[in-house]
């Protein structure tokens, strides 16, 4: 997942990137609000991820935000991802995920179990789900 250099044509590496974007951004808003906090995380994360400037992340997340309102479920967005993570990226995936959960602090039961369904559509373990919910607890 993280710095895969692509061809910027590539329409498969777009999806990818702005999947991962959107299944990030949709546990912001799950616990009934989107703090700064998670905001900012969200920001960090994808500049980090896919190596990119604050510009091109603030296109991301709109195109993210687009993704998330335009899919039917979280089914939909993480189809595209099965397929095409290591499971390694698969775990990255989650655990930033979990850094999203914990921006503001809290831990939500819908946040939980949003996490839990997508790790699950990705075929990654509960075992692995719940070590990487710990491992981002303790920061």
């Amino acid at each position: 997942m993280s710095s895969r250099s692509s061809d910027p044509v590539d329409p498969a590496f777009w999806r990818h990137r702005t999947t991962v974007a959107a299944l990030l951004f949709k546990v912001m808003p799950i616990d009934g609000e989107i703090h700064k906090s998670e905001i900012a995380r969200l920001h960090r994360i994808l500049a980090d991820e896919f190596s990119i400037e604050e510009g091109e992340v603030i296109s991301l997340i709109e195109e993210a935000q687009f993704a998330v309102d335009s899919a039917s479920d979280i089914s939909d967005l993480s189809k595209t991802l099965e397929i095409s993570l290591t499971y390694e990226e698969k775990l990255n995936l989650i655990s930033h995920m979990w850094e999203m959960v914990f921006a503001d602090g809290k831990l939500h039961e819908y946040e939980l179990l949003l996490v839990e369904r997508v790790a699950s559509l990705l075929g990654v373990s509960p075992k692995a789900v719940s070590s990487l919910m710990h491992n981002q607890r303790s920061f």
